[in-house]
């Protein structure tokens, strides 16, 4: 076993242990301190904060790990699309190498590959169609970069619920259901990235898997939180060479070896379980996973006796490597009853114009 998935392991359990109280705990308290401490210069305005002189929508979570914010985004900027506002995703572009403002897609065209622009904002560029993709890792100064390059009606930020320096109109914060505030504790002891008090920030919750019991619904209330549930739908597989298309029940009784590079495998392959999959030798990388020759040599020899199946974020860094057939990648979507999102989301999201 290695420190990081000790680490990994012991952030989502209760009990840890001896080891990690000794070592870990107090990790949590400086990091605790930190943060706090940098939400009060926030809030005194000793660090300062911008407004840009166009509508800001967040997408974030509090916790370490996959709660679907990328799906989510790519949902919302499918709603101000189809509402007749121009908007435009800003991304900080995690693990690209691009430098500065750089533009994934202009909305007609992809300008940088996943290397550069970072697998999820070259995922939600390969999915939204006349929606422009912009990284930065300054919000402001991509911000800025956006208004003077696209002049949007709203700009959509992805996984900024902690990028305190930019001011936002609307704040939603994504909840995993079943995995909820975790153990309770900070980062690296526990999941959470912030105390469970910053969600007062948030504007309205999306509980994935249903709506929150005990611990994070009695935060939802405490801190006067509005929250209505969502899912992942997956709709389909497609080949990530050819990109042929089936529908996602094809791989029902099936011989399926998984491949994933996330911060939550677990939901993957329970995904793939519940499609009718006969899951086989899943091959797990850390999050965000650089796949070298020799990840690429084990894909290739279980895709010549298998059907491998991966998911869209790493098929973006995949698609280039792999050179055999049978590799294929499953198409996710956020999904939300008409009725609760007319009830609960859609008042906020228009309350932005």
């Amino acid at each position: 076993m290695t420190v990081r998935s000790w680490i990994d392991g012991a952030m989502r359990k209760k009990d840890a242990g001896l080891l990690a109280l000794v070592v870990l705990r107090p990790l949590s308290f400086v990091y605790g301190a930190a943060v706090r401490a940098r939400a009060l210069f926030y809030r005194l305005n000793i660090l300062p904060s911008y407004a840009l002189p166009r509508k800001v929508v967040s997408v974030g979570n509090i916790t370490v790990g996959g709660t679907g914010k990328t799906p989510v985004t790519i949902f919302l900027a499918g709603f101000f699309q189809k509402s007749g506002r121009k908007v435009v995703v800003l991304s900080r572009g995690y693990k690209g190498s691009s430098k500065g403002a750089a533009i994934v897609s202009d909305g007609k065209e992809i300008l940088l590959g996943p290397e550069e622009a970072g697998d999820e904002p070259y995922l939600m560029a390969t999915r939204l169609k006349g929606v422009p993709v912009v990284v930065c890792a300054d919000r402001v100064k991509g911000g800025r970069f956006i208004i003077e390059r696209f002049s949007p009606d709203v700009i959509l930020l992805d996984d900024a619920f902690q990028h305190l320096r930019l001011r936002r109109d609307v704040n939603i914060v994504l909840i995993d259901g079943a995995e909820g505030f975790g153990p309770g504790y900070l980062i690296p002891r526990g999941t959470l990235r912030e105390p469970i008090s910053s969600m007062r920030r948030a504007d309205i919750a999306l509980v994935k898997g249903g709506l929150p019991e005990g611990r994070e619904r009695e935060a939802l209330k405490r801190y006067s939180v509005p929250c209505m549930p969502f899912n992942y739908s997956p709709t389909a597989i497609y080949d990530i060479i050819t990109g042929e298309e089936r529908p996602a029940l094809f791989i029902a009784g099936k011989k399926i070896v998984p491949v994933c590079g996330i911060a939550n495998p677990p939901s993957f392959l329970s995904t793939l379980a519940g499609l009718g999959a006969l899951v086989e030798g899943p091959l797990v990388f850390p999050d965000h996973h650089a796949y070298d020759e020799k990840d690429i040599a084990a894909i290739e020899k279980a895709a010549a006796s298998s059907m491998v199946l991966t998911t869209e974020k790493d098929a973006c860094k995949l698609k280039a490597r792999i050179k055999c057939a049978n590799v294929w990648a499953l198409r996710i979507d956020a999904e939300m009853e008409q009725a609760q999102f007319d009830t609960y989301l859609s008042p906020v999201l228009r309350g932005v114009w």
